[in-house]
């Protein structure tokens, strides 16, 4: 069971929005449809740059929720928890790659997990199982009493780094 900092859950919602202001409003991008015949939408407010040439974001292709990182030097993007690469095989997702890239020339600096950091969640009755998507694989436990990094929510979900790459826990 997890609970979000007891010392005052209206200033985490508050920093994060003082945080990522574009967050709160939650933009889509259109980029086109990709060659299986879906649409492929960029989550704007999920943009992060990571590095000097990597950016963490989250795209739609239909109704699923993808996330991914793309590597705009080498112009190609890597999907998680399966780790896959894919490069650009229609105009949509050459648009998605261009869109999500753009932001490395916007004069954005690599965020840390110190920095970028939405907020913090206390596991008071371990162990909670931290998942790929929300309902999905396990990716591992927090087996300690203690408190994790998290970086957003999707309704009883918090997104945390807690294994590594991006997971979810459940707010129970």
């Amino acid at each position: 069971m997890i609970r979000r900092s007891v010392l005052a859950p209206p200033l985490v919602a508050l920093c994060a929005f003082l945080i990522w202001p574009e967050r709160a409003l939650s933009q889509n991008f259109y980029a086109g449809t990709a060659a299986g015949g879906q649409p492929v939408n960029v989550d704007l407010g999920s943009i992060r740059v990571v590095s000097s040439s990597s950016v963490d974001f989250v795209y739609s292709l239909g109704a699923e929720r993808i996330y991914s990182q793309a590597n705009c030097v080498g112009r190609y993007w890597t999907t998680f928890p399966e780790r896959a690469r894919h490069v650009p095989r229609s105009p949509a997702t050459s648009n998605m790659l261009n869109k999500v890239c753009s932001y490395l020339g916007q004069g954005m600096q690599p965020t840390s997990p110190a920095r970028s950091q939405a907020g913090v969640a206390i596991v008071f009755d371990p162990p909670s199982n931290v998942r790929s998507t929300p309902n999905g694989q396990i990716l591992c436990s927090v087996r300690t009493r203690g408190s994790i990094n998290i970086y957003g929510q999707e309704g009883e979900w918090y997104v945390t780094d807690f294994c590594g790459p991006r997971g979810f826990i459940h707010r129970s």
